[in-house]
């Protein structure tokens, strides 16, 4: 198995990560014209085997981003876990920002927290690359 896995490459990437983002819109541009004439049962299975689909893409993608970092020279392994470092810092405090401020000012927005942490941090890694791989050019 350990084999196996070391001479896996993990092909089609992208064309992976484009099907999962299309398969979790297209059920939102869709469904509207239909909803009246679907039963809740239907709608329901609908969303659970396009999530499905959705997260085992994403999955497959992050598990080749991870094998691909680790294959990578030690530049690269630097550049990313310096970039998680400095995206989870960042993320940690907003997200203590965030929380003392929906507390107190608007606690309905606490069910959106972890939407709005997650793009911070996909931000923050990718603004934190970028900074790291000038740092190191």
């Amino acid at each position: 198995m350990q084999d196996s896995l070391k001479n896996f490459n993990f092909p089609y990437i992208k064309t992976i990560l484009i099907i999962s983002v299309t398969v979790f819109l297209l059920p939102f541009f869709l469904l509207p014209h239909y909803i009246l004439k679907i039963s809740f049962t239907c709608l329901r299975l609908i969303f659970i085997t396009s999530s499905m689909i959705v997260c085992s893409g994403f999955i497959y993608c992050i598990v080749a981003f991870h094998y691909k970092i680790l294959k990578g020279d030690e530049l690269k392994l630097r550049i990313h876990l310096e970039s998680l470092n400095a995206a989870f810092t960042i993320s940690l405090v907003i997200f203590f920002a965030l929380a003392f401020v929906f507390l107190n000012f608007a606690p309905t927005l606490l069910n959106y927290i972890m939407v709005i942490i997650a793009i911070v941090f996909i931000v923050s890694y990718l603004l934190a690359t970028q900074f790291i791989r000038d740092k190191y050019q």
